[in-house]
């Protein structure tokens, strides 16, 4: 069940610094590391559409300037004032305007302008042009980089227009009029392709847009965004350069253009939760996130795959539609017998599999990709169930208890739908055609697997979709031998990323983290994250599907939870203070949707339940407010930042066996590995995590970028397992480190790996 409350949303902006509880909705969050308080940058082409739309623009039918009223070339120096057009995206007043500028400094590849008022008011000044104009002529994000942005993606994705006769791109810095508010979203740069036509408002030339207000570009942050903004939209300039392609494409090649940049690439976790949708689709609002995701994630395969000339080549097919990546995947692996549906098909496994030791095309280089999600059965009995698959999209279906395991897929009569086998078991895996429509044993499970999860997929381009939300229905069923067994429901991250802290609430303010149900289980246990030693109360309800009031019947006897410890900023992960309390006795049915449910009946001498990232869409924790600042007590989902929901840390333990089938159940990994630091760019503390086969010493240290190792974080035995360590960026000597790019080592045994991470404050 999805639990959305967009009529009661009230967003929790997060507190600066530690601060009391108190009743209003400000400063719900206590505890809360250091975040920037300029806002968020947000995608500037559901504006720049409205703009055109507006002033009755078809930017798919730009005529370019034609070559005998170009210019020579600009011959620029520094010094020299021009009067560019510029764009009110304000959404108040839709229109072009003229703003004065300055050229304050000239590359190999660009000129760099910047809005008079600007450099006047001190938003810009030459340290911060430089740095811009280095990175887009000299050395971009990477290590020891010798390349620009802009050659990097002129290697990547080929040659920008050029309608002005001048091969130099213009970078024009100024403050882009976004209606941008203290706090809230703005517009970090683009690129408009108006520019390179013949309209009354064009410059009539290759201009990159380029904010300072709020993005400050006197800042190691904000240069680090500013020019992760300028390589995803040159790759925006040089792609129409070729072809008005696809939204999905061209946001996907800009997505990876800032990677091949060196900067970030997206986190992809709404994409796991999502991975049952139409690949080419692209909506704007809430969903445009889950698109950028997809789109990130898609290119950053297919660069894996095929090395970055892969954007090249399907760019210089001008196709836009899916034939242009088989045509140029055949350019790159003439041999491979590789086409968009095979690589398709290989994507979907690697986003749940993701082990290119077991097979290059199953997998990611670029660790930390989520796994994608989607139904599972721990009891292998399943009776007639109808399901959906979108075309080009992938539904998975687990199983992950029992043996004996026997499966039938029924296609109804629709040849297009294809079936997978993804076997994993204890150091082995098996990946494996299901025909459909007949049953298919699996013997093997439950003894050299324990767990298999079926893809059931689409990728036949010939079939018709009436529309891009379409699914294509299919039945299954199985059958098997039940097992006991009990699994931790879990949607927070406090085992792998720092706690946020703790909302700071008010006496008679309710929690609650909602679950869904898990068919024929017992609820055997809960799990808390406290904030410190005093005691909280608490109780299990049914809930009701009811935003406005989603508590049922109360379905166990109050309870008290006393805390353990009380850590203190910055916070160790796994989160310490979990405090567990046995239900087993007590009978409740965890088929149904349930909630663990806390009372803050005396806040001073209350404990307080911690709070973790989510950057998921669905909504399972909840508050009720017992006096908010809207007067208008209720349910609320309560925001830790402008992307993410606080969660509470509450688990559920269910199962049909004693807890003990889960206790202490892990299986050790089969190699070394390091994996990347979260979250990456960090401020100011960010977590590493690593697995040893077997029992190892271990060092992990920390280098600038200099080679100068600055911290040692551990240097010791650790046993075999997956491990996870803080580094909270200060030295050796508990000195803060500046801003930069950091490079952290594991050392062990035969094993040495190296990672980039990025600091940025």
């Amino acid at each position: 069940m999805k639990y959305k409350f967009f009529n009661l949303l009230l967003i929790a902006v997060i507190s600066f610094s530690t601060v009391t509880a108190q009743s209003s909705i400000q400063n719900r969050l206590v505890d809360e590391t250091v975040q920037s308080q300029d806002g968020y940058p947000v995608d500037a082409r559901p504006l720049l559409e409205r703009l055109s739309k507006a002033a009755g623009i078809d930017l798919d039918k730009i005529e370019p300037v034609p070559p005998q009223l170009r210019k020579t070339n600009w011959n620029f120096n520094v010094g020299s004032t021009y009067q560019w057009w510029a764009h009110d995206l304000s959404g108040t007043s839709i229109t072009f305007y003229q703003t004065p500028t300055t050229c304050r400094a000239i590359g190999n590849n660009c000129y760099i302008f910047v809005e008079d008022s600007m450099w006047t008011s001190g938003r810009v000044d030459q340290i911060a042009v430089n740095r811009v104009l280095e990175a887009f002529d000299t050395k971009n994000a990477l290590p020891n980089s010798t390349k620009g942005i802009y050659q990097t993606n002129v290697e990547s994705f080929g040659n920008p227009p050029n309608v002005d006769n001048d091969p130099r791109i213009i970078i024009l810095i100024l403050n882009i009029k976004d209606g941008y508010t203290p706090g809230n979203a703005y517009t970090a740069g683009y690129f408009y392709s108006y520019n390179q036509g013949t309209g009354s408002n064009s410059n009539k030339a290759e201009v990159f847009y380029l904010d300072a207000n709020p993005l400050n570009l006197k800042t190691d942050n904000g240069i680090y965004t500013g020019m992760s903004i300028t390589a995803h939209e040159f790759q925006h300039m040089i792609h129409w350069n070729y072809v008005s392609s696809t939204t999905f494409y061209n946001e996907a090649f800009s997505e990876i253009a800032s990677y091949l940049n060196g900067y970030s690439l997206r986190t992809t976790t709404r994409f796991a939760n999502e991975t049952n949708q139409y690949l080419l689709i692209w909506r704007d609002g809430n969903d445009v996130l889950k698109d950028y995701e997809r789109a990130a994630r898609y290119a950053l395969y297919l660069s894996e795959q095929f090395t970055p000339q892969i954007f090249r080549q399907y760019l210089q097919t001008k196709i836009k539609d899916a034939s242009g990546i088989t045509l140029a995947a055949q350019v790159l692996d003439p041999t491979g017998n590789r086409n968009f549906e095979t690589i398709l098909e290989d994507w979907f496994i690697a986003n749940y599999l993701n082990d290119r030791n077991y097979n290059t095309r199953y997998g990611y280089q670029l660790s930390g990709q989520p796994q994608g999600i989607g139904i599972t059965h721990n009891n292998p009995n399943v009776p007639n169930t109808s399901r959906g698959v979108s075309k080009y999209g992938v539904q998975y279906i687990s199983y992950k208890a029992g043996k004996n395991l026997s499966v039938n897929f029924n296609n109804l009569g629709n040849s297009s739908i294809k079936v997978k086998a993804i076997k994993i078991g204890n150091g082995v895996k098996e990946v494996v055609n299901v025909p459909t429509n007949t049953d298919v044993g699996f013997s093997d499970f439950g003894t050299t697997y324990n767990e298999i999860t079926f893809a059931v997929y689409i990728t036949d381009q010939n079939l018709f979709m009436p529309s891009a939300e379409s699914q294509f229905n299919f039945i299954y069923s199985s059958t098997g031998t039940e097992e006991n067994f009990v699994t931790e429901l879990k949607y927070d991250e406090a085992d792998t990323k720092a706690a946020l802290g703790a909302f700071g609430l008010s006496v008679n303010d309710t929690i609650a983290v909602l679950f869904n149900g898990m068919s024929g289980t017992k609820l055997q246990k809960i799990k808390v994250g406290l904030r410190n030693t005093n005691q909280i109360t608490g109780r299990i309800y049914r809930t009701t599907g009811v935003t406005t009031r989603p508590l049922g019947q109360p379905i166990s006897q109050e309870f008290t939870l006393t805390g353990n410890s009380a850590p203190i900023s910055p916070f160790p992960v796994p989160w310490p203070n979990m405090v567990e309390f046995d239900l087993s006795s007590q009978n409740i049915d965890a088929g149904q949707n349930f909630a663990v449910v806390f009372f803050y009946k005396g806040i001073s001498g209350n404990n307080i339940v911690v709070v973790a990232h989510s950057p998921v869409e669905y909504y399972y924790s909840l508050t009720y407010l017992n006096s908010p600042s809207s007067n208008s007590p209720g349910w609320y989902y309560l925001k830790s930042s402008d992307t993410e929901v606080g969660l509470y840390v509450i688990r559920a333990l269910v199962g049909t066996g004693p807890v003990s089938v889960a206790d202490g159940m892990e299986i050790m990994p089969a190699n070394y590995a390091l994996e990347q630091n979260y979250p990456n760019p960090f401020n100011p503390e960010t977590v590493i995590s690593f697995s040893l086969p077997k029992s190892s010493n271990v060092q992990i240290k920390i280098y600038d970028v200099l080679g100068k190792e600055i911290r040692t974080l551990i240097s010791e035995e650790r046993n075999a397992g997956k491990h996870n360590i803080y580094w909270n960026a200060t030295d050796d000597y508990g000195k803060r480190v500046s801003s930069g790019v950091y490079f952290y080592t594991i050392i062990t045994d035969n094993f040495s790996q190296t990672k980039k991470m990025v600091l940025m404050k």
